[in-house]
């Protein structure tokens, strides 16, 4: 007896995807080292990672996966109020809105222009392009969605009441971020201590190849790239500064 989950998971191509599923996978059976399932198999499918147990204790694993790393849902079984991870993907290819890889189905749900803007920008009439510049979004950074509209053309989604309250209160108290994407969290702690930023900035970790680190007042996002990049091959990193939504909400 076996049971397969697709979980909240993604590694794209163009990243050593073997390594990063094996690392993956370690971490993985960490969280099952008191329970009793011999075999533990992973593999990609449509870059999603998918997870096949077996064992004594394979429905205690499953839940154990789908409370760390969340199930993967079908596009035909989400409604109106679910909340799940979603990745940004084409980000800056539409003008009216982002789009949000988040079903193994090759479709993605919608974020449109006019909530990112009521979420955001105080209901600013500020393009797309522009909010996700001044916020450091970046392709494949994972955020918590909610999907708030579902019709025949699509789902639509917005940021989750959490989610938006945790960035609005990186706003509020004024702490630069600095999104790491493609590297994983122990990658990101070994760039830290191997540059002495461990203790300038707190990691929020969004997904196994997603990372916010929050920057201690004094600590400046931009200022971290160069040092932290080069100790990162492959990763992208991005600023989110407060001060420029700010300026640009109040401007």
């Amino acid at each position: 007896m076996t049971r397969t989950i697709f979980i909240q998971e993604r590694i794209p191509g163009g990243l050593p995807q073997d390594d990063l599923l094996e690392e993956l996978g370690w971490e993985i059976l960490g969280y099952f080292k008191d329970l009793e399932i011999p075999e533990v198999d992973l593999d990609l499918e449509n870059e999603w990672v998918k997870v096949t147990l077996s064992g004594p204790d394979e429905g205690v694993g499953e839940n154990l996966l789908i409370r760390i790393y969340g199930k993967l849902p079908s596009i035909d079984g989400v409604k109106v109020g679910d909340t799940f991870k979603g990745f940004i993907t084409d980000l800056g290819k539409v003008g009216y809105g982002t789009y949000f890889k988040a079903f193994l189905e090759n479709k993605d749900a919608l974020y449109p222009l006019y909530e990112m803007r009521h979420q955001l920008v105080r209901g600013k009439k500020i393009s797309a392009r522009k909010i996700s510049r001044i916020y450091g979004l970046i392709d494949g950074l994972a955020l918590e969605i909610r999907v708030f509209k579902r019709d025949e053309r699509g789902v639509y989604v917005s940021l989750s009441p959490r989610q938006l309250a945790t960035i609005m209160s990186w706003v509020k108290r004024k702490l630069d971020v600095l999104f790491v994407v493609g590297a994983t969290p122990k990658h990101v702690n070994r760039a830290l201590l191997r540059t002495g930023h461990k203790r300038d900035v707190s990691i929020v970790r969004t997904s196994f190849l997603s990372h916010a680190l929050v920057c201690k007042r004094g600590t400046q996002a931009r200022g971290l790239i160069p040092r932290i990049g080069p100790h990162l091959p492959g990763a992208i990193l991005s600023a989110f500064s407060p001060s420029k939504v700010v300026e640009l909400i109040e401007g």
